[in-house]
């Protein structure tokens, strides 16, 4: 039997961020399927699944999907995924979106990071009279039936549920466009979207009314959701090999005290100056990923409430004083206003 992903063209163009992989296995698991045999399958490792910065080829994971649709029978696997869903993402990812100052500039954050997250996504807007849609273009490949029905109900519902979250449950979406054909039994999708439902149409639409998304929100920060994106599009994007297991080690030994760089490289079985030699031919520095390390702990930090003292030890600097100015350094404001501003309490 001929595997349908043979017909896929341009697949190994692009990559997804692991933890889509994750959340469908972690779905798979859920409906009573053991996901090792199928990752195995598929020529896939739980082990780099759970590695940072790790980048799944396309076609691996759209092996991975069909095997997981056809090992549960839930051909509403997309939709499955994401309909108990309870925050937007990580840490980063939900501050950003949270934070922003109207849904559709959270729409805006969120479509660039979907387009890292899977890189062979693609978004537009289009408006007519008071009603505007988020449309999902059509990818280039031609892709089998249940891949592509799969991306379709896993964007649709991540979208709408965003949209929940921002405008609350009474001010959703107008009506759905779907470019797959009605479902022999299209009750879960009526049940969980609710409103009008389009079937067989020419692109994947969510319409709202224009007024809404552009509705300023009344609990926003832009300093919190611009620090939180920058965050999450720099934690997404592919790191070279070594940049991601130097940036690993530092987390681990920063509130041990001991994220120094011959330390760090003495760990990986380095010289120094091979180190930042190695790390000069992948573009970047050791100073420049222990800043970056720093500024995702401060975030996460600060958004599970411990005391700011405390976060700039586990930081590894001096006093709170520099750690504060560096914090203010590299998101415009301090500590304190960062946590005021999502309305935690020191």
């Amino acid at each position: 039997m001929t595997d349908p992903l043979t017909k896929l063209t341009g697949a190994n163009r692009h990559s997804v961020w692991r933890h889509a992989c994750l959340r469908v296995c972690e779905a798979t698991e859920q409906l009573g399927v053991e996901v090792g045999p199928i990752l195995k399958d598929v020529g896939l490792a739980l082990a780099d699944l759970m590695t940072p910065g790790f980048r799944v080829p396309l076609d691996a994971y759209q092996r991975l999907v069909m095997a997981c649709v056809l090992g549960t029978g839930r051909f509403d696997l997309g939709l499955y995924i994401n309909q108990n869903i309870t925050v937007l993402g990580n840490t980063l990812i939900q501050n950003a979106l949270v934070s922003s100052s109207s849904a559709k500039r959270a729409f805006d954050r969120y479509i660039d990071l979907a387009q890292i997250v899977d890189t062979s996504q693609s978004f537009g807007y289009e408006t007519n009279g008071n009603a505007s849609a988020l449309i999902i273009k059509t990818p280039d490949a031609v892709w089998p039936e249940i891949i592509s029905n799969f991306r379709e109900e896993l964007l649709l519902t991540g979208i709408v549920q965003m949209g929940r979250f921002l405008l609350g449950p009474n001010d959703g979406h107008l009506r759905l466009e779907f470019r797959r054909e009605e479902p022999k039994d299209p009750t879960p999708w009526y049940q969980f979207f609710g409103g009008e439902i389009i079937w067989g149409a020419a692109a994947s639409k969510v319409w709202w009314e224009t007024a809404a998304i552009y509705r300023i929100r009344p609990s926003h920060n832009e300093g919190v959701a611009s620090a939180n994106y920058n965050l999450a599009m720099q934690n997404q994007s592919t790191s070279p090999g070594l940049a991601r297991r130097v940036k690993r080690l530092v987390r681990q030994k920063l509130a041990e005290g001991r994220a120094a760089q011959k330390v760090i490289a003495s760990e990986l079985g380095l010289e120094i100056r091979t180190l930042q030699r190695e790390l000069k031919a992948e573009g970047t520095s050791f100073r420049t990923l222990l800043i970056d390390v720093r500024k995702e702990l401060a975030i996460q930090l600060l958004s599970r409430g411990k005391p700011i003292g405390v976060i700039s030890v586990e930081l590894g600097y001096v006093d709170q004083s520099a750690f504060s100015s560096a914090f203010k350094g590299w998101f415009g404001l301090s500590p304190a206003e960062y946590r005021k501003n999502r309305g935690s309490d020191e």
